[in-house]
């Protein structure tokens, strides 16, 4: 029996719609949500580290801590993450440690880091192998996957993020 993955289609198209708008409103590209198997999500995450002085509020962190706290419980055992861009070594540690059964990208790490937002480096000092990565990571693309970071270069005129 094969899975149907139109649902899951629907929520990155829904998460690449809504870091477009973030970005329109002078965020980051980046979204996150998580999906259980019942089809029920998070809030669409988004980067909130300058809103909240929390360097840990990456958008994919912000969707899983929104499960969290529904579930009251520390574990997120057998959820899907949903990432418009590829997770960085510390959003993709939380959810391996938080029990994540897979992590749905629009958008790879490298294809991400050609728009300016390199953090490769960081999947080494947390600990995430190619290996963890080929278990986990799912490529999801969808029309216009890209879109959020082109805009958000087009916006900032600019190669690379600070």
């Amino acid at each position: 029996m094969t899975r149907d993955n139109s649902g899951d289609t629907a929520l990155m198209v829904s998460a690449v719609e809504h870091a477009i708008a973030h970005v329109e409103h002078g965020g980051l590209p980046f979204v996150g949500v998580v999906a259980d198997s019942s089809g029920r999500s998070s809030c669409f995450g988004t980067n909130e580290v300058r809103e909240t002085g929390d360097p840990t509020a990456h958008a994919e962190i912000v969707a899983m801590r929104d499960v969290l706290a529904q579930r009251g419980a520390g574990s997120l055992q057998g959820v899907r993450l949903f990432a418009t861009g590829e997770p960085c070594g510390l959003c993709f540690r939380f959810a391996v440690d938080h029990g994540v059964a897979a992590v749905y990208v629009a958008v790879d790490r490298d294809r991400v880091a050609h728009y300016g937002f390199d953090y490769r480096a960081s999947y080494r000092h947390f600990g995430i192998t190619d290996d963890l990565r080929a278990r986990l990571l799912h490529p999801l693309s969808v029309p216009q996957d890209s879109e959020p970071f082109t805009h958000y270069l087009t916006i900032n005129n600019e190669g690379t993020s600070s």
